[in-house]
């Protein structure tokens, strides 16, 4: 029967780990990149879809009615304090 040499075999493990572990590492950064180039191609065309709608200017419409009354803001800000100042004991007879 032949001696086992325990220190070849751990050796040798350790060597067949490492190659694995480069392996998979190389396995892992080229499937990276192409997760991540397929990523910015999705942003890239999703930006082209939505250019029509953050190119739109609202300027441009010459049969804009001008403004009349309070802006958009100041009804808000009217609304909350009201909202907020309601007093239900001031109705109480």
């Amino acid at each position: 029967m032949s001696r086992l040499d325990t220190t070849d075999i751990i050796r040798e493990a350790r060597e067949m780990r490492a190659a694995e572990m480069r392996r998979i590492q190389g396995l892992m950064a080229k499937r990276l990149g192409l997760y991540f180039r397929l990523l910015g191609r999705s942003a890239a065309d999703a930006g082209n879809a939505l250019q029509p709608l953050f190119s739109w200017n609202p300027q441009d419409d010459s049969r804009r009615r001008p403004a009349t009354g309070p802006g958009l803001a100041a009804r808000a800000n009217e609304l909350l304090r009201a909202l907020f100042s309601w007093n239900p004991q001031a109705h109480r007879s």
